[in-house]
């Protein structure tokens, strides 16, 4: 499910925190690797508009 939105990101990130232990081939670390490329393409596609520094709460 793509990021849509910073909030949303911030959340994704947060998760992704949540998951840095999962041990291999676990459905933990699958939805860690999700997350890692929906963050990516997020940022990929919003270099040029996002706000600098941490994602304020809304």
């Amino acid at each position: 499910m793509p990021i849509n939105s910073e909030r949303e990101l911030e959340q994704a990130v947060a998760e992704f925190q949540r998951l840095a232990d999962e041990p291999a081939g676990s459905p933990g670390e699958r939805r860690k690797l999700e997350l890692d490329a929906e963050i990516k393409a997020f940022y990929v596609q919003h270099s040029d508009d996002m706000r600098k520094g941490k994602p304020r709460h809304e």
